[in-house]
């Protein structure tokens, strides 16, 4: 089994929310981690959540408000956080939410900002901090999507729900994580997505409320991966 990043370090929840982002932020507060820094762009929902791991599991954990559509502010924000919770960074964990338009339907705003949140955004703040990520052995962690995948069945799939902003968005994400992965792995640094393919629970996807995946299932997959560090990607279910 490969060497997990350090506990010691800060773990980035970038794209806070109900689902998902929760279940990773109290699964690696159940593992040890001892500084979790929630990013989104409501702070009294980051401050709720911040103060619920707190009480729950004794740890560290604060919210920065960012726009992950926007580059250069999350660059800064992870600054920021270094200096408020007097650490370096040992993991990045990302899961972008976005407005999911319909193929013809999208704006050059749109889709210029799920492009920006779900690659440049991803990209350059890795950039920022590389070196913290490579001192704590530590590792990107990404969420990807059924529709990233190039198949027939995909492409219908954005057409049939809307969602083809997302799906695109979500294409390029897995192909940065793939190079992401090749370009850190010599600095002894992890790259990794996680592949939903079904609709979660809660999700707005479900709707009809007939989804089974439990967004607690996807974060033990995460942590899996983190600790195995044995391939790029991984899927659930």
């Amino acid at each position: 089994m490969a060497p997990t990043a350090n506990t010691n370090s800060i773990i980035v929840i970038a794209g806070y929310g109900p689902g998902i982002s929760a279940s990773v932020a109290r699964k690696f507060a159940s593992l040890g981690y001892t500084k979790i820094a929630l990013l989104s762009r409501t702070q009294t929902k980051l401050d709720t959540a911040a103060a619920e791991l707190v009480a729950t599991y004794n740890i560290t954990a604060k919210g920065f408000a960012v726009d992950l559509a926007d580059p250069p502010a999350v660059q800064t924000v992870l600054a920021t956080v270094r200096e408020n919770l007097a650490g370096t960074i040992g993991i990045l964990f990302w899961n972008p939410g976005g407005n999911a338009k319909g193929i013809f339907d999208l704006t050059v705003e749109t889709f210029g900002n799920d492009i920006a949140s779900k690659v440049t955004s991803l990209v350059l703040a890795v950039q920022k901090i590389v070196d913290d990520l490579a001192a704590n052995n530590g590792a990107v962690l990404v969420t990807g999507g059924r529709l990233s995948l190039e198949s027939d069945e995909s492409a219908q799939l954005a057409v049939d729900w809307n969602a083809g902003t997302l799906a695109i968005g979500k294409a390029a994400q897995r192909k940065a994580v793939h190079i992401l992965h090749f370009a850190l792995k010599g600095k002894g640094v992890f790259a990794g997505e996680v592949t939903v393919l079904e609709i979660v629970k809660g999700t707005s996807f479900d709707a009809a409320k007939t989804a089974t995946l439990s967004p607690e299932s996807i974060a033990d997959k995460f942590a899996e991966l983190e600790s195995k560090r044995n391939a790029v990607f991984v899927s659930v279910p």
